[in-house]
């Protein structure tokens, strides 16, 4: 009996030992961190970060202090519906569970914007729907991610932005077609709640040069947001991610500055917290008994 429960014991700390350490999620930031340097429009507002004190008080205890001054949409930041839609959600009226642990997509058109060799290529409709017959229909209530490889410009802004001798900016975005076919994907799936987000890579969700602005306009049209200078996404696997979004909550605003959080490996993150209650259960019991044995 005694080599039974012996046996018993080993297999389960095995168990324990080869499966827990699968069940943790790995977190990525997917947010430039502010500073002078952030990666924003020429046209905006630039970051600004002034101290207003440093140092020990009169009762010796260190006292430091800044004030910022930034644009609504400067840095890795959320576009509120308003922001191009009259009657579209301002920061404020976004419900947070559509900024907390969202599933997430990531449509990475990196190549064939590099082959073509295109500052504002526009994501079409097409790319959309060869992502899908890849990798499986977006799910409901999901986050989207468009990954052109902007990003590997970030630490030179005029690079980033594209800025020409004309004063025009020059990057790739996403076209009216695939911006109104991401708008209608719940409608079209009887989805119950459809795409909540898009975020891109870049500086805008339109092209660099873009004047109508279609993108904002279709996916504001359906109080979808949009999450812009985004950091990371090549880090991101297709499917299979969840992303919170973390937003200064200015009433009224239309934008605001914002951290995301990616969490990969959900699938095992959820395996472990079915785990851990169980194999506390086997084994707490199994240890006492092996004392007696």
């Amino acid at each position: 009996m005694g080599v039974s429960l012996r046996l018993m014991a080993v297999v389960v700390v095995v168990v324990a030992v080869t499966l827990l350490p699968l069940a943790s999620s790995e977190l990525i930031e997917l947010s430039y961190t502010f500073n002078d340097d952030a990666p924003t429009s020429p046209k905006l507002r630039q970051f600004k970060h002034e101290l207003v004190r440093t140092g020990s008080n009169k009762i010796n205890l260190w006292v430091e202090l800044y004030d910022i001054c930034t644009s609504e949409h400067a840095g890795t930041h959320i576009d509120a519906p308003r922001h191009n839609n009259e009657h579209g959600w301002t920061l404020e009226a976004i419900p947070i569970s559509r900024l907390w642990r969202i599933p997430a997509v990531v449509v990475d058109v990196s190549e064939t914007i590099k082959e073509k060799r295109l500052k504002n290529y526009e994501v079409n409709q097409k790319d959309l729907m060869d992502w899908e017959a890849k990798n499986g229909i977006i799910p409901d209530g999901a986050l989207v991610f468009i990954h052109t490889g902007w990003g590997k410009m970030v630490k030179n802004i005029w690079s980033y932005a594209g800025l020409d001798q004309n004063n025009k900016l020059n990057f790739p975005g996403i076209g009216k077609g695939g911006a109104e076919w991401l708008a209608n994907h719940g409608k079209n799936n009887s989805h119950n709640t459809g795409i909540v987000g898009v975020g891109i890579d870049t500086l805008s969700l339109d092209k660099g040069q873009s004047v109508r602005m279609p993108a904002h306009v279709a996916l504001f049209a359906g109080n979808i947001y949009g999450l812009e200078n985004v950091a990371n996404l090549d880090k991101l696997p297709p499917v299979g991610s969840y992303v919170t979004v973390m937003p200064i909550r200015v009433k009224g605003g239309t934008g605001a500055p914002a951290r995301i959080i990616a969490e990969v490996g959900e699938d095992h993150s959820a395996l472990a917290s079915t785990l851990r209650p169980l194999l506390t259960c086997l084994l707490l019991p199994l240890i006492l008994a092996l004392r007696f044995l």
